[in-house]
């Protein structure tokens, strides 16, 4: 039988873990409601799963990431293995901030093809389907640095630098793309809690070819 000094340790190296294992399930949490573009009350897991898009426990934020209503979450659906399908965008309403049309967008290449317009700082200027998510756990190490990004496995391969490129991107309120004026940046803080996110279970366990119905 062990002696009780012998167990200290062992006990000490377990609650150890368990507290680190709650933290993390805590910034993924985080992550998961910035991704989404929720308020505090953060995501609605069982509607979002019947409903194959983000659905919020409270509020949905007007502004995510001070931009133009357009979140991570509205172009990344858990419904389409967190990509977007013509499906998808044929079924969004007239209002949805997915066809927010103050930036130079295609609309009628996103709503017939969901064709988005992507640009980035070392000069992609084209118009390119949304990339699925569901499997950057595979692509990538716990810290966010990945093998490949992108559908042509042709952009930075840093998710958190990805991140960043697409709310400049996607949820600016004008061409300019001026921080702090059309968007503001996920600080080093959020921007840790959405790459957590995306690497977690809560994305990749909702792969629709292998989860369990």
């Amino acid at each position: 039988m062990s002696s009780p000094r012998r167990l200290i340790p062992c006990v000490a190296v377990l609650l150890c873990a368990t507290l680190a294992l709650a933290c993390v399930g805590r910034q993924a949490r985080t992550g998961q409601r910035l991704f989404a573009g929720c308020d505090k009350e953060g995501v609605d897991d069982r509607a979002t799963l019947r409903k194959g898009v983000f659905v919020c426990e409270g509020k949905r934020e007007e502004t995510p990431f001070g931009g133009n209503g357009r979140a991570c979450g509205t172009c990344h659906m858990p419904g389409d293995n967190f990509g977007i399908s013509p499906g998808r965008i044929a079924a969004e309403p007239a209002d949805s901030p997915l066809v927010f049309d103050g930036l130079d967008e295609d609309l009628e290449l996103l709503r017939a093809h969901g064709l988005i317009h992507v640009i980035t700082p070392d000069g992609l200027d084209e118009f390119r389907q949304t990339p699925k998510l569901v499997h950057l756990a595979k692509l990538c190490d716990r810290y966010g640095k990945c093998d490949a990004l992108g559908l042509r496995a042709d952009r930075t391969q840093d998710l958190c630098t990805f991140s960043r490129q697409a709310v400049a991107n996607h949820m600016a309120k004008t061409t300019g793309r001026v921080e702090g004026v059309d968007f503001v940046f996920p600080d080093e803080k959020e921007c840790r809690a959405l790459v957590r996110y995306m690497l977690s279970r809560l994305v990749s366990g909702q792969d629709e070819r292998t989860r369990k119905r």
